[in-house]
């Protein structure tokens, strides 16, 4: 036992260096955790397994190297194990970081139906908002919220024009959190998602949708400026 633990925290120490080649450090952290689960069984341990698992997908999701769809096709299925734990009723708050994440593994997936993919990932999304309120989890909440614009405004199927009215919504949602002022870099990302949102809506008024896209680009360049990024 003493051991799984001391391989789970290796593998998220490898995960997490901010140095060095990430592929490769990626890939001991795989190793890292997969040791562990060994011992860190379904039926002996369902916590930590489950834990580990997310770990796991999360070392999958970000690995650069490799088959990118492969990858995340072994994410999704870490993430799924996890949530065989992971309940909503038990686990309110790891269920809704796993459905998060698994909303993401999704929504990157490079190969498959890309509209089912995304529909999946809205509902992982939608799914994690249940937990995650702007009230008791604000920053998580705008994550999500963005996940979520971020989703619909890819979606290649349905109405064009309702999904970007939605993607809208998300991203103005995340805005209530992400303010200039505390949250600078998630702030412009947001507003140059929203930009881009208002450009591509077909419907309605051009004029006003692009203005309102080159305000929400001229916010964004007060904080992407040539020098810093």
């Amino acid at each position: 036992e003493d051991w799984a633990m001391t391989q789970n925290n290796l593998g998220a120490a490898y995960a997490d260096l901010p140095m060095g080649d990430r592929g490769e450090n990626l890939r001991k952290a795989i190793e890292c955790f997969q040791n562990a689960l060994r011992v860190y069984t379904e039926t002996d341990f369902p916590v930590e397994w489950a834990r580990t698992q997310n770990n796991l997908g999360n070392a999958y999701a970000d690995l650069p190297t490799g088959d990118r769809s492969e990858n995340l096709r072994r994410a999704i299925e870490c993430y799924q194990n996890a949530l065989r734990v992971y309940t909503e009723t038990d686990f309110p708050v790891e269920w809704a970081r796993t459905q998060n994440n698994l909303g993401n593994a999704y929504a990157d997936l490079p190969t498959g139906d890309r509209s089912e993919n995304l529909r999946r990932a809205t509902e992982c999304y939608q799914n994690a908002l249940r937990v995650y309120t702007e009230t008791d989890f604000p920053v998580e909440w705008a994550i999500t919220q963005n996940n979520l614009g971020n989703a619909y405004a890819d979606l290649p199927t349905g109405d064009r024009s309702e999904n970007l009215r939605k993607a809208i919504k998300h991203y103005e949602n995340a805005l209530s959190v992400y303010t200039e002022t505390h949250f600078r870099e998630e702030w412009a990302t947001t507003q140059n998602n929203l930009g881009a949102a208002y450009a591509d809506l077909p419907t309605g008024d051009r004029s006003e949708n692009l203005r309102r896209a080159i305000e929400c680009y001229q916010n964004a360049l007060r904080v992407r400026t040539e020098t810093d990024f």
